[in-house]
């Protein structure tokens, strides 16, 4: 199956996508779902379960967390039983370690959200080499251009995770479509997407991406670079025609 694992809604501040508008684009663009990732809130839920019934894609709820060493998309086997964060976390900025001991407490997933992006405040970058529990890194966000991307891929391949993909989509509903997390075995609740993603059966996709002509040149140790060595899981690709190439799975 193939899911946006990481699209914002208007429950996100300055988003004012509608998880209808997003589902409806998603389905246009041949994914099987979405995963809601808002900012520091699931308060959403209920809409977006309201909006996969009525759109008839899957729609499953998550969220971004930002704490005081990057952000972090977090996924729970029930998001009911979640509470608010503040009663979880306390007063913001979090703590990257607490955020994280107490979602594994939850029986949650952790990924490492654009680790290496610069441009949002106290980015995580090298410090995820320090943290215990996560279960992947988004190695392909598509709003994040030129080296972060990179970066956490090979991140991700030297710690031995998979990597994951998301549209990162809060400004535009074009977004959608251009990134997704494949996920080996069928997902039809938060409860499957989260057991998955513990077992590193996901694998990043890159939907229609053209390569690059340095990139068709390439030697082929070169070309292979960041697809999952060492067990490791990273980018892959999906051709306008819609066949898959994606990297290897934990």
């Amino acid at each position: 199956m193939l899911i946006d694992l990481h699209v914002h809604s208007r429950n996100s501040p300055g988003c004012l996508l509608t998880p209808r508008d997003v589902l409806r684009r998603a389905r246009e663009a041949g994914l099987d779902g979405v995963a809601f990732t808002d900012m520091n809130n699931m308060d959403g839920l209920a809409e977006i379960r309201e909006a996969g019934a009525a759109e008839g894609i899957l729609a499953l709820c998550g969220v971004e967390i930002a704490t005081d060493r990057g952000h972090y998309l977090a996924f729970f086997p029930d998001p009911v039983k979640v509470p608010a964060l503040p009663q979880i976390f306390g007063t913001p900025p979090w703590p990257v370690r607490d955020v994280l001991a107490k979602v594994a407490d939850m029986g949650g997933a952790v990924v490492a959200a654009h680790p290496y992006d610069k441009s949002i405040e106290r980015p995580g970058g090298d410090v995820i080499f320090t943290l215990e529990g996560l279960s992947a890194v988004e190695g392909l966000d598509a709003r994040r251009k030129g080296s972060t991307n990179d970066l956490a891929v090979e991140a991700a391949d030297h710690m031995g995770l998979p990597c994951v993909g998301g549209s990162g989509a809060r400004d535009s509903l074009d977004d959608i479509g251009k990134a997704a997390t494949l996920f080996r075995d069928p997902v039809r609740s938060e409860a499957d997407l989260t057991a998955q993603l513990k077992a590193g059966t996901v694998f990043c996709v890159a939907i229609g991406v053209t390569p690059r002509p340095d990139e068709a040149r390439a030697p082929r140790g070169r070309e292979d670079r960041g697809r999952g060595s060492r067990g490791g899981q990273g980018r892959g690709e999906r051709s306008g025609r819609g066949d898959r190439r994606g990297g290897r799975g934990r």
